[in-house]
């Protein structure tokens, strides 16, 4: 698990979230409008010493060992700004997943965007190490 864990390290440069009306093949349903805003988040972490924050090619990415998690907030630039991505390695099962799940202030196409470069993003993890 922990190599599963810094392979996602070492790949946590791309972002995706997700708003959308219905279920559809990218797993995800409904508009999320409950919760803390990505900005709000984003400052809870930063100040949490148990959380490494660090910023790579602009996406502010933030460890959450006790969770086995990363966030990944989009810069400025971004289409998807402001959003996040966190992606968790999960055990279920006897297996390892990566369970991800978003949030994105952006109009749907470029949310689906978002999510389909993070579902690319795990494949090619899951296929460094072997998995199916």
């Amino acid at each position: 698990m922990n190599k599963i864990f810094s392979l996602i390290l070492a790949t946590s440069l791309f972002g995706c979230g997700a708003t959308s009306p219905v279920k559809e093949e990218l797993g995800y349903e409904g508009h999320n409008s409950n919760g803390v805003a990505v900005s709000e988040l984003l400052e809870q972490l930063k100040s949490n010493p148990d959380v490494q924050v660090r910023v790579e090619r602009g996406w502010q990415i933030a460890e959450v060992k006790s969770e086995r998690a990363l966030y990944s907030f989009t810069p400025e630039t971004h289409p998807a700004h402001p959003s996040y991505v966190k992606r968790e390695v999960i055990q279920k099962e006897g297996s390892i997943y990566i369970e991800t799940s978003a949030r994105c202030g952006a109009g749907k196409n470029v949310c689906d965007q978002l999510v389909r470069d993070f579902i690319e993003l795990n494949n090619k993890v899951k296929k460094s190490v072997g998995g199916k």
